[in-house]
């Protein structure tokens, strides 16, 4: 079919077929071949109808995927990161070299805003919180949800559940373990837990229970700490279900089975996995790739020989510099912002300070990819020298520095009752900085439109405008050029003054944007600033910009590094 359809397109294009189609009638002696090449053509016409074939259409028809996370409510962090679950596994799969024709949506807080769209998939994906002591803790199990997830399946639709959500209550016994094969069987109620099916946390090699099974191509055994529920309830005597994986439990002599494949009589696919509690498994190669095939082999398509390949630099890290700033700035708010911000790039993990000058001179600022400045030293001294230098050093030496709006306005001459203030050397850093002795000023603290630019960068590629409330500032001092990302109309100068510029110092990247007053400010530009961090710490951009009410709903917890209620 290829072959043919290659002989087509230059057929097509020649000047004599051309001729051909724009004579109205035929003759007899036109339609009388004069030479091979006529000849070739009118057999290849004759030949027209078999080469547009239903299966030259559908070839051409992409597999379609809804991914779907639950919301976080609980559990310590860098655990049950459903929305970076979600959010990786779409950019997995849109930049993987090999992966098949897909169209992916990503849905987040347990359910699309729009169930409609869940009448094209090809397949369903869910990572949330699952029926326990409270059955509705499960996304299946709300308002009408089950009803339109069985229309789904009884039409034919594939379906994969990880970890948490491959719990079900035991009525819908025979529905469930029709779609996906089995599911965690637990005991409902606040007494004792006296369940079928069992949890535990423990390291194991994950045995390949089924090596030539489409799910595990291109993967080899892997070492997993997890935890691993297993004692799954599965439906006897099903043809269609076969074990993927395995661990061994500590007591237990016997492996017993967390992956399972299910093709059901109708031909769609199930795929239950019951690990994926930590979000640092998916940087193990045969995690992802195991996980990756599956997706695309419960879409009916076929998983390439070698398995789904796909492209996750390493986690990187970020450090937020704060702890100070103008009485009519926040940080704590802004800076709680900022870090759920930044990370809706799930590769991101951040970390926060409230004595930077302290943390810079007793500490390795390169054990980080990306500083950021939220913080002004107003009415209090400057840093020593020495972490003046480091700063400079670590940005010059290839860092990544981000400095969010009244982050221009530390170190400067015109700072009122800061003693030994001025460092000459931040403005090198810091192309577009507050003077009080000059014209910067901003607009009321209120609403606007930010505008992106047509500048084309990595930073703003696929981003669109958007609405804020926030200090529109303008007339920043600096002599350097920047180019605007984004821009905004004052109402006060009544011209577009620019929101946001990327530039480069030595081998290192700064982002500077003058965007983000308060923490709904943050939240607003959410999408902008993760672009701007992603890009300053040397890291291609996601494939998309996840919603940023992820970001605006986000909650601190257990573990977190720095929280705002902290002392």
């Amino acid at each position: 079919m290829q072959n043919a359809q290659g002989i087509t397109n230059i057929w097509l294009s020649s000047t004599l077929f051309d001729k051909f189609l724009k004579m109205k009638t035929f003759s007899r002696d036109q339609l009388a071949p004069k030479n091979g090449l006529q000849r070739l053509m009118l057999a290849l016409i004759s030949l027209l109808p078999l080469m547009i074939s239903s299966e030259s259409i559908s070839a051409s028809t992409p597999k379609n995927i809804a991914l779907i996370a639950g919301p976080i409510t609980g559990h310590p962090k860098d655990a049950h990161e459903y929305e970076k679950t979600i959010t990786l596994i779409k950019h997995c799969l849109e930049s993987s070299p090999n992966a098949p024709d897909l169209e992916i949506s990503a849905h987040y807080g347990g359910w699309p805003i729009e169930p409609e769209v869940l009448n094209r998939a090809d397949t369903i994906l869910l990572v949330s919180d699952g029926s326990d002591q409270d059955e509705s803790m499960h996304p299946f199990y709300r308002d009408d949800r089950f009803a339109i997830l069985k229309q789904q399946m009884d039409r034919g639709c594939g379906i994969m559940l990880l970890h948490w959500s491959t719990f079900h209550p035991a009525r819908h016994h025979d529905d469930i373990t029709e779609w996906i094969g089995g599911y965690f069987d637990y005991e409902t109620g606040p007494g004792p837990r006296k369940w079928f099916s069992k949890i535990q946390t423990w390291e194991d090699t994950v045995q390949l229970a089924t090596p030539n099974h489409p799910i595990l191509k291109g993967v080899k055994p892997f070492k997993l700490k997890d935890e691993y529920y297993y004692n799954i309830k599965f439906r006897k005597s099903d043809p269609g279900l076969l074990p993927v994986l395995k661990v061994t439990p500590p007591d237990q002599t016997q492996p017993d089975t967390v992956g399972w494949a299910v093709e059901r009589a109708n031909g769609s696919r199930g795929f239950g996995f019951t690990g994926g509690h930590f979000h640092d498994s998916w940087w193990i190669p045969d995690f992802r790739r195991m996980l990756l095939n599956a997706i695309v082999w419960t879409t009916g398509h076929d998983v390439p020989e070698l398995g789904i390949e796909s492209n996750l630099s390493p986690r990187y890290r970020t450090m937020i510099l704060t702890g100070n700033n103008h009485p009519a700035h926040d940080w704590r708010k802004t800076t709680a912002a900022l870090i759920h911000a930044v990370e809706l790039d799930p590769r991101n993990l951040a970390h926060a300070t409230e004595s930077p000058e302290k943390w810079l001179l007793e500490n390795d600022p390169s054990d980080y990819d990306l500083l950021i400045m939220n913080y002004c030293n107003w009415k209090s001294s400057g840093w020593n020298r020495e972490a003046q230098e480091r700063l400079r050093n670590y940005v010059e030496a290839g860092g990544g520095l981000a400095v969010i709006h009244f982050g221009n306005g530390a170190f400067h001459p015109s700072l009122p009752e800061a003693k030994n203030s001025d460092w000459p050397g931040y403005r090198d850093l810091v192309r577009r900085v507050w003077d009080h002795h000059g014209d910067s000023a901003h607009d009321p603290y209120g609403d606007f439109q930010v505008i992106i630019s047509q500048v084309k960068h990595p930073i703003t590629r696929g981003l669109k405008n958007f609405g804020t409330t926030d200090e529109l500032y303008f007339q920043q001092a600096g002599k350097d050029p920047v180019q605007a990302l984004a821009y905004a109309f004052s109402k006060v100068t009544r011209k577009p003054e620019p929101m946001a510029w990327a530039y480069r110092v030595g081998k290192g990247r700064v982002f500077q944007t003058l965007l983000g007053h308060s923490n709904k400010s943050i939240h607003q530009a959410a999408n902008l600033i993760q672009r701007g961090a992603t890009w300053a710490a040397h890291q291609k951009p996601l494939t998309f910009a996840p919603p940023r009410t992820i970001a605006q709903n986000a909650i601190f917890r257990n573990g977190s590094q720095w929280r705002p209620d902290q002392p």
